[in-house]
């Protein structure tokens, strides 16, 4: 079952958190039910990670777990397959 974790960045730098998630996902072989979102403006960022199996979740300290129902219906796709992203959020509008 696939576990979400979210972590709110403010001015911080999620760089660390991106650095391991794109490497894990790599070692992996890119798992179709694992991605890294990104919601907010700089300064006000809240990353999301969908993570396939909740034992990997103590790689991310500082992330908490979230519900489905918690996500946000619009989000910037860092990490993972964009057609997978797709079935569950749609991009930020720019109006």
């Amino acid at each position: 079952m696939t576990t979400w974790l979210k972590c709110h960045y403010g001015f911080a730098d999620y760089r660390p958190a991106f650095d391991r998630f794109e490497e894990m996902f790599n070692a992996m072989q890119g798992p179709r039910d694992m991605m890294m979102i990104s919601t907010g403006l700089p300064g006000e960022t809240t990353i999301y990670l969908s993570l396939p199996n909740q034992k990997l979740a103590v790689a991310y300290l500082g992330f908490e777990q979230v519900q489905l129902a918690e996500l946000p219906t619009e989000a910037t796709l860092l990490i993972g397959h964009q057609e997978v992203f797709q079935e569950h959020f749609r991009f930020p509008r720019r109006d």
